[in-house]
């Protein structure tokens, strides 16, 4: 969310705002931290003291706390436990609210969108060093998750046994397989007619990415009221009923509302407040109200320039507009947009 440079300024920010405080003798010795989550080890008697110093340095950053109950503390998705020869265990946490509600068999879904969090899950679970307490616990709970969105054990048996292989590979050696860079392509899912088109563009090196489609809604109707196209904003045209000529205009506000304006304008002969006024003044027309329609919505405001340039530059005929286009670029001819 917000610009792309956000995140890596944010980062930025705080290692500076870590290096600084690492200067300070309170500054705790174990301080490891993912994007705003920090797990650190401070001695009891010191917490309030260095909490006091983490939030005295800037005064947009405040920082809380979270202790230790019983030697457990959760940290991103991990349980921490720490032993009585004060080694530290790991498990797999998970909120008292988790549902482990993810997408059921039975939805129309492409398989690979169906395995993710199962993937994801099983990736964990090889990957944090769990004793086999905690393993055979996350892995039960692996399969009661599948099991309530109604998949069978060897969906989970069969994800599970590729992350094993990989991950004693992993340990068998550090070389990784040369691999070749795939061309990709999204397509609806649609499993009649996808599922050969996959295997087709495969053999082309093409690695195809399914999107979600084809469900009731987008079948049966579209929930939300259709908009009226005069009450729609974007690119317009007026045309004139005893010649040619066209008007072409944008407008943030409602279509209704611009044409309304221009015929205020024309009615009382106001040539500054429209060029569709000044063409019934110099050549004494009259305007195709009824004709006039809005060619293009534009939703961003601040696209309208480039539109309406780009259909000035393609206009079939003579234009009433007395200014020249927003922007100028020979490429808008390239564009061969026509008014239908």
């Amino acid at each position: 969310m917000g610009n792309k440079l956000s995140p890596l300024l944010a980062d930025v920010f705080l290692s500076d705002f870590e290096l600084a405080l690492g200067k300070e003798k309170l500054f705790p010795r174990v301080w490891r931290r993912y994007v705003d989550d920090i797990f650190a080890a401070v001695k009891e008697r010191y917490l309030t003291q260095t909490l006091d110093l983490l939030n005295s340095r800037h005064s947009t950053i405040k920082f809380t706390v979270e202790k230790e109950i019983e030697g457990k503390l959760p940290f991103l998705d991990l349980m921490i436990t720490r032993k009585a020869d004060n080694k530290l265990k790991f498990g797999i946490y998970r909120k008292a609210t988790s549902t482990d509600r993810y997408i059921t068999s039975d939805s129309n879904h492409f398989g690979a969108q169906k395995q993710a969090a199962f993937h994801s899950m099983a990736h964990r679970l090889f990957n944090v060093p769990m004793e086999n307490e905690e393993f055979q616990a996350e892995r039960e709970k692996i399969y009661k998750a599948a099991v309530l969105n109604g998949y069978e054990k060897r969906f989970v048996d069969k994800i599970l046994r590729k992350h094993k292989r990989k991950k004693h590979r992993q340990n068998a050696t550090t070389l990784e397989p040369d691999k070749k860079q795939e061309r990709r392509i999204c397509l609806p899912f649609y499993p009649k007619i996808t599922n050969p088109v996959q295997t087709v563009l495969k053999q082309h090196g093409y690695q195809v990415a399914y999107k979600s489609g084809n469900t009731l809604k987008d079948l049966l109707c579209n929930l939300k009221d259709k908009v009226p196209t005069d009450q729609k904003s974007g690119i317009y045209q007026i045309p004139c009923k005893d010649c040619p000529a066209v008007y072409i205009g944008q407008t943030r506000r409602k279509f209704k509302v611009r044409i309304r304006e221009h015929k205020h304008a024309v009615d009382h002969e106001r040539g500054n407040d429209s060029s569709v006024a000044v063409h019934t003044i110099a050549h004494n027309h009259t305007i195709d109200w009824d004709s006039a329609k809005l060619v293009k919505t534009v939703r961003k405001a601040a696209h309208l320039n480039a539109w309406e340039s780009m259909y000035i530059a393609n206009a079939e005929h003579v234009l009433m507009n007395e200014d020249d286009a927003p922007i100028s670029s020979p490429l808008f001819h390239l564009t061969n947009l026509k008014i239908q």
